[in-house]
Parts: C-alpha cells; structure tokens; sequence
C-alpha cells in the first residue's frame, strides 16, 4: 500500500470518529440514533486500528 493511501484511510478515520464521538453527546440514549452513533465509533476505531497495523506491517 502506498503511503498516500494509508493516509487517507487514516484521515477517514479519524474524521469517522471525531465525529460520532461529538454526536454522542447531543444524541438521546435509546434512540435508534445512539446506537447508528456507537457502530460508527466501533467502525472509526477499528478502521483506525486498521490503519496502524498495516503501516506498521509495511513500515518492517
């Protein structure tokens, strides 16, 4: 993988998770909105754990 590429998965992520993490304080617990809001912070995080070990299996 190029290194143009991993980071702009890395920005994705990032941006993905900044954002549900904002959301989860305006959205109502017990709403479907909360629980779209924390499978998209599971979906940023893992996509950001993603990022880093592939860097780091490339970067060897």
């Amino acid at each position: 993988m190029t290194p143009e590429l991993l980071k702009g998965f890395y920005r994705i992520a990032v941006f993905v998770l900044v954002v549900s993490i904002a959301l989860l304080f305006v959205v109502k617990p017990d709403t479907a909105e909360f629980v779209v809001t924390l499978m998209s912070i599971g979906i940023g995080a893992l996509l950001l754990v993603l990022v880093i070990l592939t860097s780091r299996y490339f970067n060897k």
